[in-house]
């Protein structure tokens, strides 16, 4: 019985977890282009809200203006052509 408990507490613990650890590596990157093209640090909480205007939202190829209370800054689109259409 308290084997049970255990599992399904570990189980939530994951589940709840994963979004988090799927994003990590798009946080790492969004920090790092920041700190580049910004000369910004930004904590890993306001890169992942970062992570829809500069992944889902923008246009490959493009500059993605991000505006603060201080000032604004313009980062290159980070989402990859993977949608490119290829013709034959």
């Amino acid at each position: 019985m308290m084997l049970r408990f255990f599992c399904a507490g570990l189980m939530s613990v994951l589940v709840l977890n994963t979004p988090v650890v799927a994003f990590a590596s798009k946080i790492e990157k969004i920090q790092k282009a920041l700190k580049e093209e910004c000369q910004v640090g930004v904590s890993s909480k306001k890169a992942l809200t970062l992570i829809r205007p500069l992944y889902l939202t923008c246009v490959p190829g493009t500059k993605v203006s991000l505006q603060s209370d201080e000032d604004r800054c313009d980062v290159k689109c980070l989402k990859g052509n993977s949608n490119v259409i290829v013709e034959r």
